[in-house]
């Protein structure tokens, strides 16, 4: 049994040094946000009374649940933390750990270089040990780097390790569905597709059981659900951080046993070889490369908006229990439709992030097929650079536009259907929208494919920074000309009378640049293989 393990040390030692720098962004993050948000709670809050305002008009609107869990406690500094970061916090830590195993697991059998570490004398379940015992040390890590850090802040020590302990708890349990999706995915963006669809779901119930009424139950339903019982800043309960750490351990040992039951270089969901000669031309071979992650795009935008439509159409029982607003209403300071149309908004937004996700996925690829080798052999045939780019640029910009139609009009007829009547029309419009900033976060990765592709992860830094200013900036009092730059921020309003339409024009004007400053850089680089 031992020999299954050989090697493992080294095996990690090397993971450590190799993705040293890969790391050093993701700790940055997880350092400094906590301490900064900690940090400006006085400033933000000078009395009592503002905490309890803003956490009394939050009830007003849901799908701040939805997005960054129950603000349970705002009166003290933690509390206003936790509530901030938590949700987002558990997400990249998982996010992150699901990365680590698969690029230490499925993305070296991939690219020839475990078959050259397996020639040495090494065990056959050393390598996705090693992998996972770094993602669990940075899961580790982090979790003492934010308890650190707030406490170092003044923080209460319990409290800020709870809430490290929670995104380091995910990041232990994650790491385990990383590890058994590695064993399934034929290759490692299949794999990272899978861990992330589950990532999601788990994401997608945690927020239905914060957001709708007597539905705690799903909360235990999902690993962040879990993760959200730990409650940092009121009851710091260690018993779900045991379950998360448990839940990772077993899928661990799943994952080592559905390795021993796969060939070396494959996956246990097969993959059918294409046909010998392709007679679709470039554009049918953009369409087929990208056929996957299209359908997988199309049927959760679909799933999400049907379900959004559905928590809508129990908003008016939620208001009704709600006596902050109630009293909104009976004193004529705000009325049941445009509260409903806010909470419709911000889940538009949310889907339009998510189309973004999307567009820089189907853009960024495009590199990975020249990365791969591929690309070469596609140019060496009478093709210009500029008709082999231009299907993948014109799908980036396409499929975000079909799927937010589809959400769009998902989330009005699920929430007319459950009994909240909403303006289709206004609702469709509100998601086409949020193209131009869809279309921006498109340009940036093309003219990063095109001019500087080393750089292409900057598209996914900058969307980050985009969501972070978005949701955060507002409440965080961000100087307006800060949040006016991100594209998201100035979406207009098509639910309130007087849209300005202005924002949306320059947003196009410089997507439209980038993204034909990447289509002339492409034309004019060297490949990057050859």
């Amino acid at each position: 049994m031992n020999r299954a393990f050989t090697g493992t040390l080294p095996l990690l030692r090397h993971a450590v040094r190799l993705d040293r720098w890969k790391l050093l962004p993701w700790f940055l993050a997880f350092g400094v946000i906590p301490v900064v948000v900690y940090a400006v709670y006085g400033s933000l809050f000078p009395t009592p009374l503002d905490a309890l305002a803003l956490q009394s008009s939050l009830s007003t609107n849901p799908a701040f649940s939805l997005l960054l869990g129950p603000a349970t406690d705002l009166s003290n500094a933690i509390g206003f933390t936790t509530w901030r970061i938590q949700m987002f916090g558990m997400f990249f830590a998982a996010l992150m750990a699901i990365l680590a195993v698969t690029r230490h697991t499925r993305a070296t059998e991939d690219s020839g270089q475990a078959e050259l570490l397996d020639s040495g004398v090494v065990g056959r379940l050393a390598r996705l040990t090693s992998a996972v015992l770094f993602a669990w040390l940075a899961s580790a890590g982090l979790a003492l780097l934010v308890g650190t850090a707030l406490t170092l802040a003044g923080a209460p020590t319990a409290s800020a390790y709870a809430l490290g302990g929670a995104m380091g708890g995910t990041g232990v349990a994650f790491a385990g569905v990383g590890a058994a999706t590695a064993q399934l995915g034929s290759v490692a963006r299949t794999a990272n597709t899978l861990a992330g669809t589950v990532l999601g779901i788990s994401y997608l119930v945690r927020g239905l059981g914060d957001t709708l009424q007597d539905s705690d139950w799903l909360l235990w339903a999902s690993p962040l659900g879990w993760a959200e019982h730990i409650r940092p800043a009121s009851e710091n309960n260690a018993g779900p951080l045991l379950l998360l750490v448990g839940a990772g351990g077993i899928l661990v040992i799943l994952a080592a046993w559905l390795s021993s039951r796969r060939d070396f270089g494959l996956g246990l969901i097969p993959t059918r070889p294409g046909p010998a000669r392709g007679r679709s031309g470039i554009w049918g071979l953009t369409s087929r490369l990208n056929r996957l992650p299209l359908w997988t795009w199309g049927v959760n935008l679909l799933i999400l908006g049907t379900v959004f439509g559905l928590v809508t159409g129990t908003l008016s029982s939620a208001f009704a229990g709600n006596p902050f607003v109630r009293q909104m209403i009976a004193f004529r300071v705000a009325t049941e439709e445009q509260l409903t149309y806010a909470f419709v908004e911000v889940l538009v937004l949310i889907l339009g992030i998510i189309g973004a996700v999307m567009g820089i996925q189907l853009a960024l690829r495009f590199f990975a097929e020249e990365e791969e080798r591929r690309a070469e052999w596609i140019l060496s045939a009478p093709l210009s650079r500029l008709r082999h780019v231009i299907p993948t640029a014109a799908l980036s910009i396409l499929a975000p536009a079909v799927g937010m139609g589809i959400c769009s009009l998902a989330l009005a007829t699920a929430s007319n259907v459950s009994g909240s009547p909403l303006d289709v029309g206004k609702v469709v419009l509100q998601g086409a929208a949020e193209l131009p900033a869809i279309w921006l976060a498109v340009g940036v990765a093309l003219a990063l494919i095109g001019l500087a592709p080393q750089l292409r992860s900057l598209a996914w830094l900058l969307l980050v920074y985009w969501l972070l200013l978005t949701f955060f900036g507002p409440i965080l009092k961000v100087p307006e000309w800060l949040l006016d730059t991100s594209p998201f921020h100035v979406v207009p309003h098509v639910f309130s009378a007087g849209t300005d339409w202005l924002s949306t024009w320059w947003t196009l004007a410089i997507a439209a640049i980038l993204a034909v400053a990447g289509l002339v850089g492409y034309r004019r680089r060297d490949l990057v293989c050859t």
